[in-house]
């Protein structure tokens, strides 16, 4: 028999080791978020081969990529329900890392369309790029899918402004102002600012649609931009 202490140890132990195993995840994506190196999410490209290894891909996907906030867009698999949606995020990825690894996460599936949300590891902790350096490397990003002449569109949305880092906003604007111009001259790319469905009546973004971290989306925030590209596709169908 087991004593009443032994078996709160026990519970007590059981408990936390979801607690434990998240810290751990927690840590590992730290680590690789400050690993400048675009080979820092090997292991989760490996996940995704191995992925679908098991589960052959579908024809014509529509393939959403970026960092952690890919990884929390939950609701865009439903709101595009009439298309297969493969959510293919990589750790706190910059637009760089899914330059390197384009191959193995885009091309591999021959897409219809492709999606990118950048991260705010685009001028945070992974990264601290200018206006002319994000511009520079969206550009290379989609220069390089047309290089492979399957996907019909690729839809770049603007990086968002945050309650957190106010300061980025003016970046923001630059980066806008200047990709609205150039998707305006090519037909394969649609540039969608989200920032004016995320903002309060000053302008400003809203608290309301971001997390507690004031940096990510929550539901109501990730809801508006699926809505918005949504919009977006079917308007192209017309």
């Amino acid at each position: 028999m087991f004593s009443w202490t032994q078996i709160r140890i026990f519970c007590a132990i059981l408990l936390l080791v979801p607690v434990v195993h998240f810290a751990y995840l927690l840590s590992s994506e730290t680590l690789a978020t400050l690993d400048s190196s675009p080979n820092a999410w090997a292991s989760e490209l490996e996940a995704y081969a191995k992925l679908d290894r098991a589960n052959p891909h579908p024809k014509d996907p529509i393939v959403v990529v970026g960092g952690r906030r890919v990884k929390l867009w939950r609701d865009l698999p439903e709101t595009l329900a009439d298309k297969p949606v493969l959510m293919r995020a990589l750790g706190d990825a910059t637009v760089e890392d899914i330059t390197h690894n384009y191959e193995r996460l885009v091309g591999f599936y021959q897409p219809e369309a492709v999606i990118f949300l950048p991260s705010n590891s685009e001028f945070h902790i992974r990264d601290g790029k200018s206006a002319n350096d994000f511009i520079t490397a969206a550009q290379s990003l989609v220069e390089l899918d047309e290089e492979h002449g399957v996907t019909r569109q690729f839809y770049l949305i603007s990086p968002l402004k945050t309650p957190l880092f106010d300061g980025d906003s003016a970046r923001i604007d630059a980066i806008t102002e200047e990709l609205i111009a150039w998707s305006a001259s090519n037909s394969h790319v649609t540039y969608l600012d989200a920032n004016a469905l995320l903002a309060s009546s000053d302008g400003k973004p809203n608290p309301r649609y971001f997390r507690s971290d004031g940096v990510n989306l929550n539901d109501g925030g990730y809801t508006r931009v699926s809505l918005l590209l949504r919009a977006e596709i079917d308007a192209r169908k017309s």
